[in-house]
């Protein structure tokens, strides 16, 4: 590997981490919601010898609403460096966060670079900063894409790493399960059974200290179907607008007009590099004609890519959850966020495999995603 792009993708993680720096001295206290304090609270029973529970509802129980991977890690780091355990936590994202960039490196080598810009999308950083699982369970998610062979002729090392990370997505959140999909599709059967076994016995490892398998939660919705599908929709559709182009600072209600026009102005630019963007590509397609935009090339590019199966293979299970599962109040960022990263980093990555294309737009590409990292960075830093 060159060390230009060593140097890059260290640039790139260096950053994000200056940033979740800068947004946690801004607000500690707000990126720890509900869901981060009984995550906290059973590290501290871990660290303490009082095992994986937590007080749920005024009653000390078993945590099996959260599997135990998040927190394990956490307490881990917590015992081996003496740091409280809010620290840790930020620790075990960013630890994850650099496995990730380590893993798109041994991928793409002398662009990876340009495919890790996915990374810097400010939705992203929101969840990095956060004391929330999804970031080391996105780092899962991407090793099993790495392990998960193109073909059913999988070596047995691919066939048991996939297995080995789909069981360390699920032991750090349920929806994991949801690996199940591409190891179907891909008919390894074998390693889905492995798969299933492993989760059953954790499942059942939950019965046996709590009378359920997952802390009891999952109802049918109460709502009206249409009204829950059409909040759904709206969901999608701010994430695929706004997947990169969100600025958190928008939330604060007493925010200056001026900072408010900084804000658009900065996501006005995005958009045109955007347009920018797709008149290359079309360009690009028309040119050289490589693709023929039909159902049957479109499903076997899927079927063939890791990061686009496994990115729709994720969407179309949380919907189905979503609307099937009123503990799933909304399809948001922070749910949303590993298949909209996973169809980035596959976007990315065919760019970067057509070199005229990839020389037309690296640099707006570039652009687009400096831009999103300003999105991150609260503007009482910048001054404005």
């Amino acid at each position: 590997m060159k060390m230009p792009n060593r140097l890059a993708l260290l640039f790139q993680f260096l950053l994000i981490c200056a940033v979740v720096y800068l947004k946690l001295r801004d607000d500690s206290v707000y990126f720890l919601t509900p869901d981060s304090h009984f995550y906290l609270e059973a590290v501290q029973n871990l660290l303490s010898g009082k095992g994986y529970v937590i007080t749920f509802e005024g009653k000390k129980t078993f945590c099996a609403i959260w599997p135990i991977g998040y927190s394990a890690l956490i307490a881990t780091v917590a015992f081996l460096t003496s740091f409280s355990v809010e620290i840790a936590s930020k620790i075990v994202n960013l630890l994850a966060l650099a496995g990730c960039f380590w893993l798109i490196q041994r991928l793409f080598r002398d662009k990876a670079w340009f495919v890790s810009l996915g990374f810097v999308a400010s939705s992203l950083i929101q969840l990095y900063t956060n004391t929330w699982s999804e970031t080391v369970f996105i780092l899962f998610v991407l090793e099993f894409c790495v392990f998960f062979s193109p073909s059913s002729r999988a070596s047995q090392w691919q066939k048991e790493g996939s297995v080995i990370f789909a069981t360390a997505a699920f032991l750090t959140r349920y929806t994991g399960v949801f690996l199940l999909i591409p190891l179907m599709l891909r008919r390894q059967y074998k390693a889905a059974f492995y798969f299933v076994v492993l989760m059953a016995g954790y499942l059942f490892f939950n019965f046996y200290h709590t009378g359920t398998f997952t802390g009891g939660h999952g109802f049918w919705p109460t709502e009206p179907f249409n009204q829950r599908l059409g909040r759904g929709m709206r969901g999608l559709g701010e994430e695929l607008l706004f997947f990169a182009v969100r600025d958190w600072d928008l939330k604060n209600l007493g925010l200056s007009d001026s900072v408010k026009w900084f804000i658009y102005g900065i996501a006005l630019l995005q958009w045109v590099l955007v347009g920018l963007i797709v008149r290359h590509v079309i360009y690009f397609l028309r040119l050289t004609k490589k693709i023929k935009i039909n159902l049957d090339s479109m499903t076997k590019f899927i079927l063939q890519d890791p990061f686009f199966l496994v990115a729709f293979a994720y969407l179309l299970f949380t919907i189905s959850i979503y609307l099937t599962d009123e503990s799933i109040e909304s399809l948001y960022f922070r749910r949303l966020a590993p298949s909209s990263l996973l169809f980035t980093l596959g976007v990315l990555a065919w760019v970067s495999q057509q070199k005229q294309l990839f020389e037309r737009t690296k640099w707006l590409f570039v652009a687009f995603f400096a831009l999103s990292i300003i999105h991150s960075i609260p503007k009482i830093v910048l001054g404005i």
